[in-house]
């Protein structure tokens, strides 16, 4: 969407040297004149559509202008409208009356058209496959609780605590964007339609409790639309199928749409939603389906010519499951943030606490289950520069959780360090 300025402002100087006022084609009205004015100067107030509706209101009186028509070829471009721009402007190219000079400037525009038009029906189909791989420990791989005893006169045995472990981890995606070439108006905004869609797996392997072996293959799709001075909107519908341990676990089914507006030049505030089924596989689980659903708000702001960017932000969440022992309702607060530490590397971190109220009784305990979820995480990256593993991504991150109940069973600590090297393909 970047103008190319410096053949704008060829073309317009150009006409300039035979057409300094709007006589060109015999018009002197004043009313004309001031038309013409208000038409350039909602153009570069960020007003582009109405700068069209003025210029072309003037044409339509004086259809001989080539100075007001040039500068709605102009306005039609910043509106991606390239179809309209290049009309007007081989009109003016067409005209006998047009000097040499100007005509010149006229084919350097055009030729800018063509070019960007070119790139953004070439750049309509984006594919992007990404794979990773990497190590990872696990200080507590089956969330063990922090002590044995559980009230009641109940102890647990030394094999239901923390289990430690050490495992491998890859990741593989494969997504493809469309983007539509048509641009669609949003008040004074322009906008684009598109469509995104992703496959993509995970596997995690433990070197001992194979029993807690996680994979994952995900399919995601849905619409997008982004309009620059605006900000964006999405709907994504994803599916998740789970194997545990060697069994499968289960499916996960959503859908999620988001709405992000701009404020100000480097800000950014984001509302979302989710809308989840979780249907489990295993008899065992089978009073765990349930259905959920989220909706959250978060802002976000760039400082220092985008070297930081911070973020916060409250997101509510309830499940409905099957056996209300499961259904609970969440509070979650976050605050994160991203620096630029070097070239290429980034320095990360992100807090986030979560607070759940179960609505069923626990067996044996008869009390319903409160949680409070600390979780922390710090990490960096660095893309790699030359060499072999020129443009792959190394990343090292450690998570902290600390969840404490009213229940000493659901009380536990957790420390997990991932090492990944991966790249876009």
């Amino acid at each position: 969407m970047t103008v190319h300025q410096g053949s704008l402002r060829a073309v317009l100087a150009g006409v300039g040297i035979v057409c300094g006022v709007l006589v060109c084609a015999g018009a002197s009205a004043a009313g004309v004149d001031d038309q013409y004015r208000q038409g350039l100067y909602q153009r570069e107030t960020g007003q582009p559509y109405s700068a069209i509706e003025t210029l072309d209101a003037v044409l339509a009186a004086n259809p001989g202008l080539s100075r007001v028509r040039l500068e709605l070829a102009v306005a039609y471009y910043r509106t991606l409208n390239y179809a309209k721009a290049r009309e007007h402007a081989q009109r003016v190219l067409d005209d006998p009356k047009t000097p040499d000079a100007v005509r010149l400037s006229v084919l350097s525009f055009l030729k800018t058209l063509e070019l960007e038009e070119r790139a953004a029906v070439g750049g309509a189909h984006k594919v992007d496959v990404a794979v990773s791989t990497g190590l990872l420990y696990d200080s507590n791989v089956n969330a063990g609780p922090d002590t044995s005893i559980l009230g009641n006169g109940l102890v647990l045995s030394d094999s239901s605590l923390a289990k430690p472990d050490w495992g491998f981890l890859a990741q593989a995606s494969l997504t493809h964007a469309w983007l539509s070439s048509a641009p669609v108006r949003l008040g004074e905004s322009t906008g684009r339609f598109g469509w995104t869609s992703q496959l993509s797996g995970s596997q995690k392997t433990y070197k001992r409790h194979n029993e807690f072996d996680l994979g994952v293959v995900s399919v995601s799709t849905g619409p997008t639309l982004s309009a620059d001075k605006l900000g964006r909107a999405n709907l994504n519908m994803q599916m998740d199928y789970l194997n545990l341990g060697g069994e499968n676990l289960g499916v996960f089914s959503s859908a999620s749409p988001s709405v992000t507006a701009r404020v100000g030049k480097d800000g950014e505030l984001t509302v979302d939603a989710q809308w989840l089924y979780r249907k489990f596989s295993r008899a065992i689980d089978k009073d765990r389906n349930a259905h959920g659903k989220s909706a959250g708000l978060s802002y976000g702001q760039l400082f220092m010519q985008g070297q930081l960017a911070v973020q916060g932000g409250y997101k509510q969440s309830q499940d409905d499951a099957t056996d209300e022992r499961f259904s609970s309702r969440s509070d979650e607060l976050f605050v994160g943030a991203r620096y630029r530490a070097w070239q290429g590397g980034d320095l990360f971190a992100r807090s986030t606490l979560r607070v759940s109220d179960f609505k069923g009784l626990e067996p044996i305990f008869g009390v319903a289950r409160h949680e409070l979820e600390q979780r922390f995480e710090l990490g960096a990256s660095h893309q790699i520069q030359g060499g072999l593993l020129d443009k792959w991504q190394l990343g090292s991150t450690w998570t902290r959780v600390s969840n404490k109940a009213n229940l000493s069973l659901y009380t536990y600590t957790r420390d997990t360090v991932f090492v990944t090297l991966g790249r876009s393909l």
